[in-house]
């Protein structure tokens, strides 16, 4: 059929001949039958009604076909979101075409209307289990025109989309360099704890999180800071290293180990046993320090007044043993070590305190003041020498007081107590 038997629509006049008007009227009817068939839509031209050129109608169903379309379209201009053929002729409503994979699609992607659906389905094996349906959102002539409606977009995918045990374990097989995230938690939902620990430690009922090594003679780690190659930090556990090191393990970067802070570090209350853990050190540990200065968490065995809300611990352990400070209710004293030895407690010293006397300089001792008791002996003269020229005798003694200065081998440091 020619152009104008299948896209144009004329009304007869009454001043129309009957060949004319027949003319006319079967070409129409063509039009009609084949829904305006062209590769270009109706205009003012190809719609004529008494005598005159009219816009085309909403309503009028066009089947448009060229080498990328071949598809129904409708004129509407109320709804119309845009028309890439021209006029108010849309895609919107009728349906969605079908392209033969996403490759024919992106080729003819700039020949669909925004609103319109498409759809990817082919008979190639390879292609056949990638059936997607897409929307066009914009006239743009790239991926970015159109949006893959079996994706959810950003902040759409709730819990109720996800079937209970719908995720299984090799779904979530991590093996990308890493997983950025702002916050991962790991939180139990049951009463009695989350995933087992791997190995599973007895006696440990209520672990979350499991992490397993390549093998069981492999490494296991945690790496914190990842993105730097000069100063991060693992928590590893290393099998088959001495048994003092077979735990865990803070290693920097260059295989050195790690400081660590806490609150407090414990340890097992007898070493190389699974006794139960104690504190590393103890509150209320005195120890000689060879600085003159005090480090931090210690306190100088000065006698110093120390505050009961400020060292809660320390006081829980000495009291008032040594002194109840210089405001007594809230206060108590540390003990007064200077110019002092440390005696251990026992059965002629048993009760802990700052105990009496110290040191003079350079280490000396004075021994106290006191008198001597001296024992007389007497004896006998014969009575032929009396008068021989006089008899002497001893008829009492006088011991004076006196003290002794002794240097104690010492040397000296400062003693600390831990607060």
């Amino acid at each position: 059929m020619a152009l104008v038997e299948s896209n144009t629509y004329i009304e007869p006049t009454a001043g129309t001949s009957l060949n004319s008007a027949r003319t006319q009227f079967n070409n129409s009817m063509r039009s009609l039958l084949t829904n305006f068939r062209s590769s270009s839509p109706p205009a003012t031209v190809n719609i004529t009604a008494s005598g005159e050129g009219i816009s085309v109608p909403d309503g009028t169903i066009m089947h448009f076909a060229n080498a990328n379309v071949n598809a129904l379209f409708i004129s509407d201009s109320t709804t119309k979101k845009s028309s890439h053929i021209g006029g108010n002729f849309t895609r919107v409503g009728i349906g969605h075409r079908i392209e033969n994979g996403i490759v024919p699609l992106m080729s003819n992607v700039s020949h669909y209307d925004i609103g319109e659906l498409i759809a990817t389905v082919s008979e190639n094996g390879t292609l056949a289990a990638n059936s997607r349906v897409y929307l066009k959102t914009s006239n743009n002539s790239n991926d970015a025109a159109i949006f893959d409606i079996g994706t959810p977009g950003t902040g759409q995918v709730v819990n109720t989309m996800v079937a209970i045990s719908g995720v299984t374990s090799d779904r979530v097989n991590l093996t990308t360099s890493g997983v950025s995230t702002n916050n991962l938690t790991v939180t139990a939902t049951t009463a009695g704890g989350g995933k087992k620990w791997f190995p599973e430690a007895i006696g440990v009922g209520h672990a979350a999180l499991k992490i397993s090594s390549i093998g069981s003679s492999d490494n296991t780690a945690v790496l914190f800071n990842f993105g730097s190659s000069s100063a991060n930090v693992s928590l590893a556990h290393t099998p088959g290293v001495a048994s003092t090191k077979n735990g865990l393990n803070i290693i920097q970067q260059d295989g050195t180990y790690a400081p660590i802070a806490a609150n407090v570090v414990l340890s097992s209350a007898i070493t190389g046993s699974g006794t139960e853990p104690v504190p590393l050190i103890p509150v209320g540990t005195i120890v000689a320090y060879g600085v003159s200065a005090t480090p931090l968490g210690w306190i100088h065995c000065n006698g110093q007044s120390l505050l009961r809300a400020t060292y809660p611990a320390l006081f829980a352990a000495i009291g008032v043993l040594y002194g109840a400070g210089s405001d007594a209710g809230n206060t108590f004293a540390a003990p007064e070590l200077r110019d002092k030895m440390l005696m251990g407690s026992g059965t002629n010293n048993g009760t802990h305190g700052n105990g009496s006397g110290s040191f003079a300089a350079s280490g000396t001792i004075t021994t106290a003041s006191g008198s001597a008791a001296l024992t007389v002996a007497t004896g006998s003269a014969s009575t032929g020498v009396k008068d021989a020229g006089g008899l002497t005798v001893v008829t009492g003694v006088t011991a004076g007081g006196h003290t002794h200065t002794a240097v104690v081998p010492h040397a000296v440091a400062r003693f600390l107590i831990k607060a």
